[in-house]
């Protein structure tokens, strides 16, 4: 508990002293409040709130109290309208993102606001490990391991992830990179969310990577049929 009040307070500091900071200077006079500037105020501001967001919804997992509206729901839909609302962020990286779905799937039972919630995470977390040049793969299909179940998967070409830190990978908190700056790396608990909604789906999550070699995620839904 100790650690994760002080990742929290690491966690919140950094985007506040960049507003702080800011905001006085503009009040001072010391610089301006251009365009540019103010761009970026509402960039930490968006985090901030991300943070808090994921916070929130972690804590209600983990007290058994986050309430699904679980519903029959059309995945490739959920899908296209999460990767393609993250398309001009790939573009920004230079990277690739691409959409791979059969012409029908089986509906899925699920919280069409979650799983978006889930799909969301997994695309940021590989846009921030894909260098320019390299590309995203969304795919889904029905499960090869049950007629129940179906089977969505996000893969990137970035540096991957090295085998020791495979096992604690959705863990809330952990990072790959230490030293990684918060910019690039994430608060920390964007997996860890995706392992808890999934999971409260009644489906599983896993990851197969090694390093220099990409990473791709998959995470299974149940279906109506």
């Amino acid at each position: 508990r100790r650690n994760m009040v002080a990742d929290i307070a690491h966690e919140l500091r950094t985007p506040l002293a960049v507003l702080q900071g800011n905001l006085e200077a503009m009040r001072d006079g010391v610089i301006k409040p251009t365009s540019q500037q103010l761009d970026s105020l509402h960039h930490e501001a968006q985090s901030l709130s991300r943070l808090v967001d994921d916070l929130g919804t972690l804590s209600l997992v983990e007290a058994g109290q986050l309430r699904l509206h679980q519903e029959a729901a059309d995945a490739g839909d959920i899908i296209w309208r999460v990767a393609t609302g993250m398309e001009a962020q790939a573009q920004r990286g230079g990277v690739s993102l691409v959409i791979s779905l059969p012409d029908s799937l089986p509906r899925v039972m699920a919280d069409t606001d979650r799983i978006a919630q889930v799909l969301r995470n997994l695309l940021s977390n590989a846009l921030r490990h894909t260098p320019p040049g390299g590309s995203i793969r969304v795919t889904a299909q029905p499960s090869p391991q049950s007629t129940k179940e179906l089977l969505v998967s996000v893969a990137d070409t970035g540096q991957g992830i090295p085998a020791q830190d495979l096992p604690y990978i959705f863990e809330r908190f952990y990072r790959v990179d230490r030293s990684r700056a918060r910019s690039t790396g994430g608060a920390g608990i964007g997996l860890t969310i995706v392992r808890q909604l999934v999971e409260a789906h009644g489906g599983k999550v896993w990851v197969e990577s090694a390093a220099g070699l990409g990473s791709t995620f998959y995470f299974t839904l149940p279906t109506t049929t």
